[in-house]
């Protein structure tokens, strides 16, 4: 009698071990208009820390142009000492991923075009 009520209460333990190791993923929107030939924070800094069971930053990106278009380039900078460093990006998409070291990001937008952009976008991350 005692096996069978053992069991169960380890079955429960190792499930709630397995949720308490999961990532905490934000998703967050973001909007605005970008000037002509410059560059914009989009979303952050933000920090992804240990501290709700990531063991990495795990970063998605999205940005698309509202009314059409070509959306702004899009991609990822992580804060290296007092600087910022690109670690994502591709000039040929609108979506930017980064799996990485735990640390403090940004994502920026780029207008390369001679007039004024109105973007929107998520970002997904673990905090």
């Amino acid at each position: 009698m005692k096996g069978l009520f053992a069991l169960p209460c380890l079955a429960l333990m190792l499930l709630s071990a397995q949720v308490s190791a999961l990532c905490l993923t934000i998703t967050d929107s973001y909007s605005g208009i970008i000037q002509p030939e410059s560059e914009a924070v989009a979303l952050g800094p933000f920090t992804i820390t240990g501290a709700n069971g990531c063991s990495n930053a795990n970063i998605d990106a999205m940005v698309s142009a509202a009314g059409g278009g070509r959306a702004p380039q899009i991609y990822i900078q992580q804060q290296v000492g007092g600087s910022w460093k690109t670690v994502a990006g591709n000039p040929l998409s609108a979506y930017a991923s980064w799996l990485g070291p735990l640390g403090t990001y940004r994502v920026m937008l780029e207008n390369r075009e001679t007039v004024s952009k109105s973007y929107w976008g998520t970002v997904r991350f673990g905090r």
